[in-house]
């Protein structure tokens, strides 16, 4: 039986599977050299695929295709105010609230490790578990600090912000009016022969398209209950923390483990060492559970076919690339080059061993 490399390499003959090669490689480079100046048109192209699902349905409500793509464009103005206006100063005053009260809880959670320290002296040496109490207190404080910091005061430059808020929409609308006359044009750059390609997009279209949709719907609904249930208990820090949660999403596997460390230490920082200081863990736990058993699976369906291992070790590999940007599009870019060599290597049919 040929080995998959063999038969990868005897495709690359096929004129369909060089095109495809070539428009892959092209696209990579042109991200890879100019992604920074193609910031904006990139950010459009994915804001107008999200907003063509809203399209399509009005469209199955026979609603003429421009006043359709004029309802969409207006509800994404009016969502875009509620962000700036409504939400983004909301999160500024919450993050400079805990950026002022980063000294009063390192105090607390110190004197709560002192307490943990006494109490666990006939167990474990108290010297070393108040040392790793106090260096994962000190990490925890500078961590939460840089976080703050940079959230606060890593907003883009007035030019670089401006120019997005006004570029952005723009291409946003003129994607959504003028797609197939783009789409047309587009295609004319391409072989001639392209079903393979067409079926690679097909396949992509399915996989990554249905991941992103599927994740901003999670995201969107866990931020919202997560806030709901915070502001429930009057957790003091429910916006920011719901929108965490809501984020967490986002990092397979990591970004629950990273957000349960700010609800753990808020959570003790606004009740002190008592069982009120667990509601806000116990909330969060019981959201994980409902999203990864339930909301998840009903939203994302059978488009994320990849084992959970392939998954992290995506994360680790773009993560160490291209950073934070790297382990949020971890999963979508597996997704493609899952799509992709599906369509250049068929899996060949697995013969069963004859047995003795």
């Amino acid at each position: 039986m040929e080995n998959p490399f063999s038969l990868w390499l005897r495709r690359l003959h096929d004129p369909q599977i060089a095109g495809l090669m070539l428009v892959l490689v092209t696209g990579g480079l042109l991200i890879y050299l100019f992604g920074h100046a193609l910031a904006p048109y990139l950010t459009a192209l994915v804001i107008a695929y999200l907003l063509e699902g809203i399209i399509r349905a009005l469209r199955r409500l026979h609603c003429p295709r421009i006043l359709a793509v004029w309802l969409v464009f207006g509800l994404f103005l009016l969502m875009l105010n509620l962000l700036l206006f409504v939400l983004l100063p909301h999160l500024i005053v919450e993050l400079a609230r805990i950026s002022e009260e980063i000294p009063r809880i390192t105090t607390t959670i110190k004197q709560l490790s002192h307490q943990l320290t006494e109490s666990a002296a006939g167990l474990f040496n108290p010297e070393q578990v108040e040392s790793m109490l106090l260096h994962l207190v000190e990490n925890s404080q500078e961590l939460l600090g840089k976080s703050v910091t940079f959230l606060l005061r890593g907003v883009p430059g007035l030019i670089s912000l401006t120019l997005y808020l006004l570029l952005v929409p723009f291409l946003v609308f003129f994607f959504m009016k003028d797609k197939e006359p783009l789409l047309a044009a587009f295609s004319r750059y391409l072989p001639g022969e392209r079903a393979l390609l067409e079926r690679v997009l097909h396949e992509v279209n399915a996989g990554v398209g249905g991941y992103i949709h599927g994740k901003f719907w999670e995201m969107l609904l866990l931020a919202i209950t997560s806030y709901i249930g915070f502001a429930l208990i009057d957790f003091r820090y429910a916006f920011v923390v719901g929108l965490l949660t809501g984020l967490s999403v986002l990092i397979p596997f990591l970004g629950l483990a990273v957000v349960t460390i700010p609800v753990v230490l808020l959570g003790i920082f606004q009740w002190g060492a008592s069982w009120e200081a667990l509601h806000p863990l116990l909330i969060y736990g019981i959201l994980q559970l409902v999203d990864g058993n339930i909301v998840a699976p009903l939203i994302l369906g059978e488009t994320v076919r990849i084992h959970p291992t392939t998954i992290m070790l995506a994360v680790l590999l773009f993560g160490s690339l291209w950073g934070v940007v790297g382990v949020f599009f971890a999963v979508p870019l597996v997704v493609l080059l899952k799509s992709v060599l599906e369509v250049l290597i068929p899996q060949q049919p697995i013969t069963p061993e004859s047995t003795d």
